[in-house]
């Protein structure tokens, strides 16, 4: 059993949802807008004489299963506000959207059966897709991608990734194969060797975060890569080794299946 959480907030997996599913929600959230319902100066509210509370009530519990675990956030959160969700769906539904829709769909073979939700991060609220098998499959035509990987940890952190494996535990974490500087955590001083099913690869760090399935979640706006000739995800894993442009370390999400050994201030243990 693991003996702690994993580093941060779990990600709900029902937050993510398919590109039709979204497209049915802002349809009807626009809809709604059009008779004078919608979060415009953030807060949800009727601003026409012609919508009734029955209908105002409809559209607060689609905005709760859509947008609740945003929501959630808020206590979260220093500068996340209840405000500043309430804009954003504003903007989601007439903008942003069709954004996701129209310039990160082309990134996949079907973006159409692929998840995606929406976290805060770094001061805003961005858009963030699930490496599930299905992505998997979709980007390489197999689940089965074993590679050694080094992943960094603290004393707990490997506990716990040893007794998950031993278990049998299913979940997903951030690795690396190459990096230009140290990882940024102190207490992560543990450089862990392993073998890994590989999930996902990208060339830079991509701000994956965990889901409660024990997937991880890419933020789509790092699918973007310094030059002209590449994206940051990797089609082929043989090419996520190459220059490092943006000079800190590529990021491949794995499986953890074996590990080979650790090293602790550069001292080889096994």
């Amino acid at each position: 059993m693991q003996e702690y959480k994993v580093r941060g907030y779990l990600k709900p997996i029902n937050s993510f949802h398919t590109l039709a599913e979204w497209s049915d929600v802002v349809h009807y959230l626009l809809g709604a807008q059009s008779i004078g319902i919608d979060t415009r100066g953030g807060l949800l509210s009727c601003k026409s004489e012609d919508c009734l509370d029955i209908e105002l009530f409809s559209v607060e519990g689609v905005i709760e299963h859509y947008f609740g675990h945003l929501q959630q956030d808020v206590d979260r959160y220093d500068l996340l506000t209840e405000k500043n969700v309430n804009d954003f769906i504003e903007d989601f539904i007439n903008h942003k959207f069709w954004d996701l829709e129209s310039n990160h769909g082309k990134l996949f073979k079907d973006a159409s059966t692929l998840r995606f939700s929406f976290f805060y991060s770094r001061g805003d609220i961005e858009p963030y897709i699930l490496l599930d098998e299905n992505f998997t499959d979709q980007v390489y035509g197999t689940n089965f991608n074993l590679m050694t990987v080094n992943h960094f940890t603290s004393e707990k952190g490997l506990r716990n990734l040893k007794n998950s494996i031993e278990n049998g535990e299913y979940f997903d974490i951030s690795t690396m194969t190459i990096k230009a500087r140290e990882f940024f955590r102190d207490e992560s001083n543990i450089e862990v060797e392993l073998i890994g099913n590989v999930k996902a690869a990208f060339r830079s760090d991509v701000k994956s975060l965990a889901v409660d399935s024990g997937h991880r979640a890419a933020n789509l706006y790092r699918f973007e890569y310094p030059g002209k000739d590449k994206v940051n995800l990797c089609y082929s894993l043989d090419t996520c080794d190459e220059e490092l442009r943006t000079g800190i370390w590529n990021e491949i999400i794995v499986t953890p299946v074996k590990i080979i050994g650790f090293k602790v201030n550069n001292l080889a243990q096994n």
